[in-house]
């Protein structure tokens, strides 16, 4: 056997190479394409987790001003209760005044 192929090693290497890639599957490309769409993929990911990190703390915000607010809320509303309370003990007491 010489060191040269002949046109029939040739047509037997690339029959064999067509019959691999029957049973591989797709070429080398789609294996390129399918990886830099799961590259694209992964980037599309990081992206989403930052911006859910970015809503997750906008969130944390307004829990925590809603939570001041409603604490407001209640101070605001003991003091017109209270003042309610002391403004009718006043009416009360002067009409027992002007009574007695």
């Amino acid at each position: 056997m010489s060191g040269t192929p002949t046109d029939d090693d040739v047509a037997a290497l690339q029959a064999e190479i067509d019959r691999l890639r029957e049973l591989v599957g797709p070429i080398e490309q789609s294996y390129a394409d399918l990886r830099h769409d799961l590259l694209a993929a992964r980037d599309a990911v990081k992206g989403a987790e930052a911006e859910l990190g970015v809503h997750r703390g906008r969130i944390a915000e307004l829990e925590v001003a809603l939570a001041r607010a409603r604490q407001d809320q209640e101070h605001f509303q003991q003091l017109v209760y209270n003042s309610l309370r002391s403004g009718r003990r006043r009416v009360g007491r002067a009409m027992r005044s002007r009574l007695l």
